[in-house]
């Protein structure tokens, strides 16, 4: 039986490997192999047995554990082993197929929409007032941008004042000064 561990450790080691250094040169293998099966509209069953990563992993973590129990040789039997390799493969196979299901439904968007602006407080870069526009540098989602900027308030902004954004209307950026925000109706 020690040899099947070993084979197991060994191949479930190799993908582990190539999908943890390299990703398979890009190649995405589950896609083709994830089973959602449609018990109602509403809820969708998920199957781990039709994912390659669950084998992976499964094969992988039973090998490892059939080695070091077999190594360390604990007072129980050889079946006991056999067991609790295969309860500790399906366990982690499962569980990092999940995981890795879970981390894949995650979608990032770095879109910046006109209504991620409002409320947000930018810093003047060019000075203007109620009668000539200038730009205001807005940080959202983590990347700084620079936009044109107008205001209907009767003053003028510097260079460097903050100012807060209520609206963006036809490409146009309406600020007010960053003391309006207390002003402002919740």
């Amino acid at each position: 039986m020690l040899t099947i561990y070993y084979f197991c450790l060994i191949l479930g080691g190799i993908f582990i490997a190539l999908s943890a250094l390299s990703g398979i040169d890009g190649v995405e293998f589950d896609h083709h192999f994830d089973c959602d099966l449609e018990i109602n509209q509403s809820h969708r069953l998920w199957l781990p047995f039709f994912n390659l990563k669950f084998w992976t992993f499964g094969i992988g973590f039973f090998g490892l554990t059939g080695v070091l129990l077999s190594r360390i040789q604990p007072p129980i039997l050889p079946t006991t082993i056999n067991i609790i390799s295969l309860i500790i493969g399906l366990l982690c196979g499962t569980v990092i197929s999940l995981i890795m299901r879970s981390l894949g439904n995650r979608q990032v968007n770095s879109l910046v929409r006109s209504h991620d602006l409002v409320g947000i407080i930018g810093i003047v870069e060019i000075p203007f007032d109620q009668d000539s526009k200038g730009k205001v540098k807005l940080t959202v989602k983590n990347s700084d941008i620079y936009l044109m900027a107008y205001t209907q308030e009767n003053r003028s902004f510097a260079k460097g004042e903050e100012v807060l954004v209520v609206g963006m209307e036809n490409n146009k950026l309406w600020v007010v000064a960053s003391d309006q925000m207390a002003k402002l109706p919740e």
